[in-house]
């Protein structure tokens, strides 16, 4: 199955109009916490920050963490289940209708959002992706046990998802290509993710898929031992440096408008990442508990998303503008170089991705948060972080 021409240009804004947001949050008509912020004395109705709901942001919201932080900026929030819409870049509609004020996806898709027009600002930035962000597995009995081993054969995945560019990477890496419309390789691809490229994987249809390990489709092949991997994205290269890296983002002018909201997401944020790292480990079946009921999947499920080294369920922050900008560009530039279908016909100049990464929240900004691991007045005590199923299973 070849990908279509078409598919590499989709326009993410585009998707088609969907009904409103359903929304879980804090009670609006609560009386207003007195604060000292320079803040609008608004009806909380109207002084509301619409967060995409994932576990982090669930866990921040179940222990009073953005409750608390919202208050004292007379303002409120809404988690917003972007994953009941099941369509692919939704975040991207839903932003530019007002649905969604702060969202997340990796630098990757977030460019193309930024690319195709969305005017969002990034707001938030995180450290380097660790390399089990993205693997190629196959079946636990496969008898495929190395990159070299693909080749005639066929891997899936999603072409506007970091998994494709990632596992793309790690194999050329090797000295092999993926074979598509754009590029010819030795390993044919397959464009197709979710449920259906787990379906066609387990149906023995494709040999290989690239994918997020800690995302609710992927993680029960892990939990339950049906895979083993053969690769994982490449330590050091664009995508663990670049185009992995977490980016919170808000619409332009809702971010101009309300910088203090947004300040208050990034401090009850920070506080659930330092809660559920705290004590050695005594929060995490708390935290996986929240997460499961909120995000409705299974509570083995949630721990491993929360506590595989390859989580996207949480990141510590890289606090540097210059940094984020940088490892924008390296990555754009990176994709260019290398025909990438999407970034060959729609791209940013240096002064547009300068200009989409808002100064006040990073260091030296007004509104800024230290999200680091180890930030120079707040040291947290680690979480054991662990790299597989075997492993997890082994600390319980």
């Amino acid at each position: 199955m070849r990908i279509s021409k078409q598919l590499a240009y989709v326009v993410l804004t585009s998707v088609v109009v969907l009904a409103g947001a359903a929304a879980i949050g804090a009670d609006a008509d609560k009386p207003l916490t007195k604060s000292t912020a320079l803040a609008p004395k608004v009806s909380s109705k109207d002084h509301v920050a619409k967060i995409t709901l994932s576990e982090i942001t669930a866990i921040a919201a179940q222990k009073g963490f953005f409750k608390e932080e919202f208050d004292k900026v007379h303002g409120t929030f809404q988690l917003v289940n972007i994953s009941s819409f099941g369509t692919t870049g939704v975040e991207a509609s839903l932003l530019d209708r007002g649905d969604l004020d702060i969202t997340s996806r990796m630098a990757y898709p977030a460019l193309q959002h930024l690319a195709n027009g969305l005017d969002a600002v990034l707001i938030w930035q995180s450290e380097n992706a660790h390399p089990y962000r993205v693997t190629i597995p196959v079946l636990a009995d496969s008898d495929i046990h190395s990159v070299g081993d693909l080749v005639g054969k066929k891997l899936g995945s999603s072409l506007i998802g970091c998994p494709y560019y990632a596992s793309r990477e790690a194999i050329k890496a090797q000295g092999h290509d993926l074979d598509t419309d754009f590029e010819k390789g030795d390993i044919r691809y397959v464009n197709i993710s979710g449920a259906a490229g787990n379906s066609a994987f387990l149906a023995g249809r494709i040999s290989a898929l690239g994918v997020h390990p800690a995302t609710s489709t992927a993680a029960p092949l892990y939990v339950q031992h049906q895979v083993r991997d053969i690769a994982t994205a490449l330590p050091d290269g664009a995508y663990v440096t670049g185009g992995g890296r977490t980016a919170y983002f808000a619409m332009r002018k809702w971010a101009v408008e309300n910088p203090d909201l947004v300040k208050a997401f990034l401090l009850g944020y920070d506080r659930a990442m330092r809660w559920i790292n705290s004590d050695n480990g005594a929060h995490w079946e708390e935290a996986a508990a929240i997460a499961a009921r909120e995000n409705r999947e299974p509570k083995d499920v949630a721990m491993y998303d929360l506590r595989v080294n390859g989580t996207i369920a949480w990141t510590w922050g890289q606090v540097d503008y210059q940094n984020a900008v940088d490892s924008i560009k390296m990555f754009q530039k990176y994709a260019i170089s290398i025909k990438d279908p999407f970034f060959t016909k729609h791209h940013l100049s240096d002064k547009e991705i300068e200009a989409r990464v808002d100064k006040r929240f990073f260091a030296g900004g007004d509104y800024f948060v230290d999200t680091r691991e180890h930030p120079e007045k707040h040291v947290a005590q680690a979480g054991v972080a662990v790299e597989s199923a075997e492993a997890l299973v082994s600390l319980k």
